[in-house]
């Protein structure tokens, strides 16, 4: 058996920051089943209740928690697993980035001390890959020298200047550096908590997700070391990856309801083919569907205008799929992803309610860790442990390698996070 000691038939496994369940679905269809789910946001809290109705749920924000107070609460003072994803908007690309001075950043150093005073056998840490790049400190572009948008432009400037330029902006410090909150979480509060880790960064799509959705997965052990990630299960010449099509083809006739995109919007769609984005529409209607002020901006911007391919893999599905920032267009109507289509593309089964407003459904889907990885991370819990002496520092560079492959495009290419130089 895995390093969980067996309470009766199952072991104890607390989940918190739960959302729709999406992770700790996966996680149940590895053996791994919560009996108590904590999270904040009233509408996410009755999804739990509607599907898991044997579940305690615990309406609260994880700040306002404590281990006596748990323990009272459910009966319980011998904890297996406690898994939670923090809040990562001020982490990911998709919001606007700050780092752990946001508030919502500090939602990590709250669950990381439920840790420490609950002491389960196992943890799970769970954020948006870019954890790994993110700054302590927060510098807007507008104030940055050279107003670069990407944070590992600066990684040469570590070194204190011993001038600076009249009228410039001063060079980001250390605490502003690309990577610097995932150090400070490693040294301090991770190195205190005295568990062994290991963590990488996944790809849903390797392990039966149709969609690419890279996450920052940490797994913590009290007394042994943690097993390595298991091998992908998909995108090998054994099984090949999960379509679309695979998921939602048979969705044409009654996608269920969801969003419509205005008709101006409508028609900038018409023009982009599947698996294309912006960049397909002709020059002079790429200026007017994006604005100047957009295409002057720094990045990327993939996710504008963005129709999803047939026979590929979903992008990380969104919780506004019908904002052009951050689009979800149906391979073959120009319409966003219905709440359904999207549920299906996280892996939820269709029996699965999701409360609330269509609105809401998206926001709920869309924040959901997809069923597939959460299978995957919960299989790698049942693993034997593996004492191989990967480092930290080791690990963290694998995990910006696999970070910067895959906006490469080059994601199947590139090692996961836990392989050994």
């Amino acid at each position: 058996m895995s390093a969980a000691r067996s309470h009766g038939d199952a072991p104890i496994v607390w989940s918190f920051f739960s959302g729709a369940m999406g992770l700790d679905l996966g996680l149940e269809a590895a053996g791994w089943h919560p009996s108590l789910a904590v999270e904040i946001e009233p509408k996410f809290c009755s999804t739990i209740r509607r599907n898991r109705p044997s579940t305690m749920v615990l309406e609260s924000d994880v700040a306002d928690l404590n281990a006596h107070e748990l323990y009272r609460m459910t009966g319980v003072r011998d904890v297996d697993l406690m898994v939670g994803g923090p809040p990562c908007q001020s982490f990911s690309t998709g919001g606007n980035r700050a780092a752990l001075n946001d508030p919502r950043g500090n939602a990590i150093f709250e669950y990381l001390r439920l840790i420490a005073e609950v002491r389960p056998r196992m943890f799970v840490l769970e954020n948006v890959a870019n954890l790994v790049t993110a700054a302590l400190r927060h510098r807007p572009i507008s104030e940055r020298p050279g107003k670069s948008w990407n944070l590992s432009s600066y990684s040469s400037s570590l070194a204190p200047t011993l001038f600076e330029v009249a009228g410039e902006p001063a060079p980001l410090a250390e605490d502003e550096q690309s990577g610097s909150a995932i150090r400070y979480l490693l040294s301090t509060v991770i190195a205190d908590l005295g568990y062994q880790v290991r963590f990488a960064i996944l790809n849903a799509a390797d392990y039966g997700a149709p969609q690419n959705r890279l996450r920052f997965v940490m797994l913590g052990f009290r007394d042994t070391a943690p097993p390595r990630f298991i091998e992908p299960t998909h995108g090998t010449p054994e099984q090949r990856r999960v379509t679309v099509r695979d998921a939602i083809g048979d969705l044409l006739d009654d996608p269920g309801p969801g969003s419509l995109y205005t008709p101006e919007t409508k028609a900038f769609f018409d023009l982009v083919p599947p698996g294309g984005n912006w960049r397909d529409l002709p020059p002079d209607i790429a200026v007017k569907a994006m604005g100047e002020k957009s295409l002057l901006a720094g990045g990327g911007k993939t996710g504008f205008f963005r129709r999803l391919d047939w026979d590929g893999q979903s992008p990380t599905i969104t919780g506004k799929p019908n904002r052009k920032g951050s689009a979800m267009c149906h391979p073959s109507a120009s319409r966003p992803l219905s709440v359904r289509e999207c549920a299906r593309l996280q892996g939820f089964p269709d029996d699965w309610v999701i409360e609330g407003s269509i609105a809401d459904r998206y926001t709920q889907i869309g924040n959901a860790v997809p069923v597939a990885l959460g299978k995957a991370i919960g299989v790698t819990l049942h693993e034997p442990s593996n004492a191989d002496n990967v480092s930290t520092e080791v690990m963290l560079q694998q995990a910006v390698s696999r970070l910067r492959a895959s906006a490469r495009n080059k994601v199947a290419h590139a090692p996961r996070g836990d392989d050994a130089p």
